[in-house]
């Protein structure tokens, strides 16, 4: 890679990392989407929105949450993507 180049994980790969971590974590995800994102010190990120299934919002609270988002976290790091990843969930069928 070349010096001051940033990878960039492709699409599929960031879902199937965000999908594996929730899954993990037991939480009922019906869809994940990504989005290319800037952070609040005008750093590329990328925004990744877990969907959940209706009435399913209870089973993040807590370290369902945290495990996941941090397993995210760590595993698009490691595989080199060196954007931030923001992480939202939101339960299907909400505003």
């Amino acid at each position: 890679m070349e010096r001051g180049a940033m990878s960039i994980l492709a699409e599929e790969e960031v879902v199937r990392i965000a999908r594996a971590a929730g899954e993990a974590n037991n939480l009922s995800i019906t869809a994940v989407s990504t989005a290319p994102a800037v952070d609040s010190t005008g750093t590329s990120a990328i925004d990744i929105k877990i969907v959940l299934t209706p009435g399913s919002s209870a089973s993040i609270m807590g370290l369902p949450s945290a495990n996941t988002t941090s397993q995210i976290i760590r595993q698009i790091a490691d595989e080199g993507d060196e954007r931030f990843p923001i992480i939202r969930f939101e339960e299907q069928g909400a505003a």
